[in-house]
């Protein structure tokens, strides 16, 4: 009868109960904020990705010397990461 009652009133497995409780829960929150999320994150790569795509790079500084030769030069939507 002694030992049943050391074992209900042991409780040195009760912080792995807890444990276990607060990592699920931290599962969940992080699944909720995820999908609350979501859409916006894939609206903005969209957003970065259309801009992107439309940048061409300068493959040799000769084509930047030819650009800052021409005063009348305009940037095109091709041209506008160009550096100051």
């Amino acid at each position: 009868m002694n030992r049943l009652n050391s074992f209900l009133l042991d409780e040195t497995g009760a912080a792995t109960v807890d444990w276990v409780v607060m990592t699920a829960a931290s599962v969940a929150m992080g699944l909720a904020v995820m999908s609350y999320v979501r859409d916006g994150i894939e609206d903005l790569s969209n957003d970065i990705q259309a801009t992107l795509s439309g940048i061409s790079i300068k493959t040799s500084f000769s084509q930047w010397q030819d650009f800052r030769n021409d005063p009348d030069a305009e940037l095109s939507p091709s041209d506008e990461s160009a550096p100051d």
